[in-house]
């Protein structure tokens, strides 16, 4: 049993799951104590981007299909699935937002005293779902995560007029 989990979730599935367990664990360590956030967040960002050049290992570049595809049965009655792939240019795109989000939570460090639980939440929240796009093979699940990227960039709006001006900007930078 365990060997066909390590076998089906092995490749693609570590560095997606990897930011989610931390952000996870976070839930559960109260706001008053600092460091450990810190070290968890940062720790979970470290072994997603350990984690991620792996599959570079095995990728073969004469091809142009996608490699190292899974597919998980999400809503089987709508025919929707998590279909993961990765090809040549996804492949550094999910190892430059792995090498990216640890220095974001590095830069971050010294600032964090009331809203570090939050800030590292979000960063693993976004790391996990950048790491979704650029791997995602799915029509809809692909057009959906991509505008899901910026929300964990507005939890820390005090202001929702802040906030929609922070949308904006990012929107129009994306398009």
């Amino acid at each position: 049993m365990l060997e066909h989990f390590f076998e089906c979730y092995s490749d693609l599935s570590g560095p997606i799951l990897c930011p989610v367990l931390g952000s996870i664990t976070l839930l559960f360590i109260p706001n008053s104590r600092i460091r450990p956030i810190r070290l968890i967040g940062l720790c979970a960002s470290l072994i997603t981007f350990l984690y991620s050049p792996v599959p570079r290992i095995q990728f073969d570049p004469s091809t142009a299909k996608s490699q190292f595809v899974e597919s998980l049965r999400w809503l089987p009655y709508e025919n929707i699935n998590f279909y993961f792939g990765i090809d040549g240019i996804s492949l550094f795109f999910v190892i430059l937002t792995t090498f990216l989000i640890p220095i974001c939570i590095l830069v971050g460090w010294s600032g964090m005293r009331s809203y570090g639980k939050e800030y590292i939440t979000a960063s693993l929240i976004r790391e996990f779902l950048m790491i979704a796009v650029f791997r995602m093979l799915d029509p809809l699940l692909f057009y959906v995560l991509p505008e899901s990227v910026p929300i964990p960039m507005l939890c820390g709006a005090e202001h929702l007029l802040f906030a929609g001006i922070k949308l904006f900007l990012c929107r129009g930078l994306v398009q």
